[in-house]
């Protein structure tokens, strides 16, 4: 009877510990640790607004610490939380960097709290990687990171004219067809601008069997011999 109180007991102790932040997007999405959220776009069209809740019995001061940059200097990438909007982050820098305690079962206040980068960079992925937690309790920080994909950004089918390349198909079953006017390389990236499949392509009518990746949403990025690219949103169904 002991042994099964002492477990009870460390069970609370462990909850009470460690569950004491709530992270999630204004819609209630909930931001899980080791999460990745990319973005095609900058600016208007590239806010993450969220909210932090205090999921404690202990009022906690709840922070953002900015752990990682990657091909990002942390230039133009807005952070609105605890009263205050700060239009650049620095590596190590933490937000906001005076006292903000939230009461026990208490959200941030502004629904306005958000991120959201401006900077158009040099045409690479930028990664920018956050840890959210009570202060004190660095060691259970939730982490995810706020990712711009630039290959991402989607042209129109009638874009890809200019290259040569007519599109048969963008919802895909197994193949995908397309014809092209000269001989060039596609690559396909998933959504999180990881590349998942690169080929060349000769002239003439193409069919690439795509039967091995998974159902998502993908970006074909086609590009002619001078390195001009173009892009087209496909579905693999």
């Amino acid at each position: 009877m002991k042994k099964i109180t002492y477990t009870v007991l460390l069970s609370f102790l462990f909850l009470n510990t460690f569950a004491q932040v709530e992270f999630k997007k204004s819609d209630g999405t909930i931001i899980t640790n080791g999460m990745i959220i990319p973005f095609e776009t900058v600016g208007s069209t590239a806010y993450l607004n969220f909210r932090v809740k205090n999921i404690s019995t202990t009022p906690q001061d709840i922070k953002i610490k900015c752990i990682g940059l990657v091909n990002a200097t942390g230039s133009n990438f807005e952070l609105c939380y605890g009263g205050s909007c700060f239009d650049s982050v620095a590596l190590n820098g933490v937000y906001p960097d005076y006292p903000n305690p939230l009461a026990p079962g208490q959200s941030n206040p502004s629904q306005g709290d958000h991120f959201v980068n401006f900077n158009l960079g040099t045409g690479g992925v930028m990664d920018y990687v956050f840890s959210v937690y009570a202060l004190g309790s660095e060691a259970n920080a939730i982490t995810f990171t706020y990712r711009y994909v630039p290959n991402l950004s989607v042209n129109t089918l009638e874009g890809l004219s200019n290259l040569g390349i007519s599109v048969t198909n963008t919802v895909v079953a197994d193949d995908f067809l397309f014809s092209a006017a000269a001989k060039g390389n596609l690559s396909l990236y998933n959504l999180n601008g990881q590349l998942v499949k690169e080929l060349n392509f000769t002239e003439g009518s193409q069919n690439i069997n795509l039967s091995n990746l998974n159902t998502s949403i993908y970006i074909a990025r086609f590009t002619n011999a001078e390195g001009i690219s173009s892009n087209v949103k496909i579905i693999k169904q």
